[in-house]
């Protein structure tokens, strides 16, 4: 574990019709606190968005639609159990090297190659992430 709680964890990409390629996925484990924390956070802001909402005509479609923009992004926060910070490894396709940016780590994690535009898939196996 780094100092700022990043975990380096073995996967593969994986491209249908071509040999899977080892990766190397630098992720950050996330404690139900932190998920917890900030999903009431941004359901707070849904909910204080919704009621500034009431005053625009007409009111219910603007404040159900703030609520859901809440509900779904609290549910983002709470499902991010992993965040993904980085890659190491090689498009099954064309053997360029793998870029993401960060973000929650998704199973399987899908990830486009700059080189040839192909969609490749991340597997993480369940016992290789940090419990």
């Amino acid at each position: 574990m780094d100092a700022d709680g990043r975990v380096q964890v073995e996967g593969q990409a994986v491209l249908f019709g071509f040999p899977s390629t080892k990766a190397v996925l630098s992720v950050i484990p996330r404690p139900k606190a932190w998920r917890a924390s900030g999903a009431a956070i941004r359901m707070a802001i849904g909910v204080v968005a919704a009621g500034m909402m009431a005053i625009i005509p007409p009111h219910a479609p603007w404040i159900l639609g703030a609520l859901a923009v809440g509900a779904i992004m609290a549910r983002r926060r709470w499902t991010e159990r992993y965040t993904l910070k980085a890659v190491q490894g090689q498009c099954p396709k064309c053997g360029a090297p793998l870029e993401t940016k960060t973000s929650r780590l998704r199973r399987p994690h899908p990830l486009s190659c700059e080189a040839c535009h192909y969609e490749c898939a991340l597997s993480v196996p369940e016992a290789a992430l940090p419990a």
